[in-house]
């Protein structure tokens, strides 16, 4: 996969440089120029990155998210602080081919590049939020190509991304998801348990949006065409108000019964004029079809007063409908035509007549320009020039536009104007700017506040599951900690038991004995037996060593058997063992000799031949001065020796104490002879 990258993102490149041909070439419309190039610069950043050039690559990153806060914060700021279509250039008038749209993104789009560069930025970084980045673009990115593939009836006030940006960022974000997708791993539990609620109110985020801004594009386009409606209403009662006011005009020559003078004509023109702008030129032509008066009658129109109308004076179309309203006694329009001095405008024949209708005296012609009018009603669009645009249809001729130049509008709205005996289409096309300006921004403000809420929830649950990872980790590692150090405080415990102690018989050795004599015996007397096995050689040579280590574990079981409390019985070495009383009676002492002997003959252990094992005891008493250890042992080992040549098998009491000193005394080496 990584081998794909940058071939990938070559092609994405590919796409939108095709896109921008496109759109130049006039294949396209639909994709805006800064969706492509900001698109472009977010894959060429990728391919930086991937080449190593990190710095040029944050470099771009860092520039495309700063222009596209500009766009998402013009989308969610009052129009007042920051409005995105000052970014947005006029559009020329229509010249029958697609041109390039130079308009900012929409929100969608520019919230898809933003999770992209986004994503760039972070790369492997789940922890950061990089794969609800992924999941969020890819949402954005659906409901781009929904609108493409199925544009509404109803198109969105920013025109969605067109098949060339779709295809390029919808390849940059496989590239990414292809590239980080084996570093998210390592994290697999946590993004799973984080991305699932992330993704669920992203989801929900999203398809509010695109409820709350259809239903707010409906309104506001709703709101338009009911401006649109109030207009045409506006045109059809003012030129049904100039009908009305022209047939009380020619009343009053009707009551007469005659046609006006010349200063008659002059003035009553004139103050109908002055109410009624619209209408350039009046004149009254007599039954011959002689213009008798003009208004006004500046050189512009001085050929016309005396003009015979019928002899030819007049085009064919309008002569017949001159006649036609001489012959009908009634009201008759021309049709829309050019007239003299510009423009579009209808020439309405009026006939007087008398009273009782029996005579005609002759037709009053109005001239309405359809420039005037819209000059006259439509005076507020002088100062927002390119706030809309207003134009005037007959069909799909185009009769006045107002102002001149196109606006920059995605709509367009349709209201019929009754003129006369014509019926017309008023098509309003208000700017994105003041729709922008009119449109309630809380769609916007849901889906950048939905997507935030979703990122910061997967960013909290990520590390409180990571959190609680490392806790479960610090615990099991606490937890073995634990068992190790009980391990090994066990492990200390046995080495220093067997420091102590002898690990055949489980008796403690000659250094613990010595350790648990008192040094004093005129506080606690004491008495010592070194005990020694007979002939024990014989057991380990005729019987084997494992025989003799069973006669040693017999000995040991029975003299713990009888020791008394606050004794100590300890394997002094081979077949010798020691023994500490805390008793200065030596005749006690003597009697519980005697018992461990016979308890050791009685305990079962035979010799060979079926003698039972027997025991040699040595005996020493001491009831004051400091114990001397080296002495006692001495003693009692002079004891046993003593009662090994009278005979084994019997107890022998220590001798007085010798002339020499302790200190000259040796300390019995305990191979003695068995």
């Amino acid at each position: 996969m990584l081998r794909l990258r940058i071939p990938l993102t070559l092609l994405s490149l590919a796409l939108y440089i095709a896109g921008l041909c496109a759109s130049l070439a006039g294949y396209t419309a639909s994709t805006t120029l800064p969706t492509l190039v900001l698109g472009g610069l977010i894959g060429l950043a990728q391919l930086a990155w991937y080449r190593q050039r990190l710095g040029l690559s944050l470099t771009l990153v860092v520039a495309v998210l700063a222009a596209l806060l500009i766009g998402v914060a013009g989308d969610i700021l009052p129009q007042g602080w920051l409005s995105l279509a000052t970014f947005d250039p006029p559009a020329p008038l229509d010249t029958g081919h697609p041109r390039l749209s130079w308009q900012w993104p929409g929100l969608a789009d520019s919230l898809l590049l933003a999770c992209l560069a986004l994503s760039l930025a972070l790369r492997t970084r789940a922890g950061l939020g990089t794969p609800l980045l992924h999941a969020i673009a890819v949402l954005l990115w659906g409901s781009l190509a929904y609108q493409v593939a199925a544009p509404e009836t109803l198109p969105p006030l920013a025109p969605p991304a067109g098949p060339w940006a779709l295809a390029g960022s919808g390849l940059l974000l496989l590239t990414q998801f292809l590239a980080v997708v084996t570093g998210w791993r390592h994290n697999l539990a946590s993004l799973l348990r984080a991305l699932g609620p992330g993704l669920l109110i992203a989801t929900a985020t999203v398809l509010l949006w695109c409820q709350q801004d259809s239903e707010a594009n409906r309104q506001l386009f709703e709101r338009a065409q009911r401006e649109t409606d109030r207009l045409s209403a506006t045109m059809t009662d003012r030129i049904d108000d100039t009908l009305r006011a022209m047939h009380r005009f020619h009343l009053v020559w009707e009551i007469d019964q005659r046609l006006p003078s010349a200063s008659m004509w002059r003035h009553e023109a004139q103050s109908f004029m002055n109410d009624f702008p619209e209408l350039p030129l009046l004149a009254l032509i007599d039954l011959s079809g002689r213009v008798e008066h003009l208004y006004p009658d500046d050189n512009w129109h001085q050929a016309y007063p005396g003009m015979r109308l019928l002899d030819g004076a007049l085009d064919q179309p309008l002569m017949e409908v001159l006649q036609q309203s001489f012959h009908q006694r009634d009201a008759v329009s021309s049709d829309i035509l050019p007239l003299p001095d510009g423009g579009w405008g209808i020439i309405h024949f009026l006939p007087i007549h008398t009273v009782d209708g029996d005579r005609l005296l002759g037709s009053v012609a109005m001239v309405f320009s359809l420039d005037a009018l819209a000059s006259n009603l439509l005076p507020a669009l002088a100062d927002i020039p390119d706030a809309m645009t207003l134009t005037l249809k007959d069909g799909d001729s185009t009769l006045w536009r107002v102002p001149t130049s196109a606006a920059n509008s995605p709509w367009r709205l349709v209201s019929d104007v009754r003129l006369l005996s014509h019926t017309l289409h008023l098509e309003l096309s208000p700017n994105r700017r003041l729709l922008e300006h009119l449109k309630l921004h809380y769609p916007s403000s849901t889906l950048c506040t939905g997507l935030i809420m979703a990122l910061l929830l997967y960013l909290l649950l990520f590390s409180r599951h990571r959190q609680r990872q490392q806790h479960r980790q610090i615990a099991d590692t606490n937890l073995e900690l634990r068992r190790e150090m009980r391990r090994r405080s066990r492990l200390q415990k046995n080495i220093e038991w067997l420091a102590g102690h002898d690990d055949l018989t489980g008796l403690a050795n000659r250094r613990t004995f010595l350790a648990s004599l008192p040094t004093d015996a005129g506080q606690n007397p004491l008495s010592l037996l070194l005990c020694d096995l007979d002939h024990f050689k014989r057991i380990n040579d005729q019987q084997g060593h494992q025989a003799g280590d069973q006669a040693l574990k017999r000995f040991a079981a029975c003299a713990q058997k009888l020791l008394p409390q606050g004794g100590v019985l300890a394997r002094y070495g081979g077949e010798e063992f020691v023994v500490y009383l805390p008793q200065g009676d030596i005749a006690w002492v003597h009697a519980w000799a005697e018992r461990l002997r016979r308890e050791v003959q009685a305990c079962g252990v035979q010799h060979e031949d079926g003698s039972p094992m027997t025991v040699c005891i040595g005996l020493i008493t001491q009831t004051d001065g400091p114990v001397v250890p080296r002495d006692l042992l001495h003693r009692a080992d002079m004891a046993l020796y003593r009662a090994k040549r009278l005979g084994r098998n019997r107890v022998e009491i220590a001798e007085a104490k010798p002339a020499a000193e302790p200190s000259e005394a040796t300390e019995p080496s305990g191979l003695l002879h068995s």
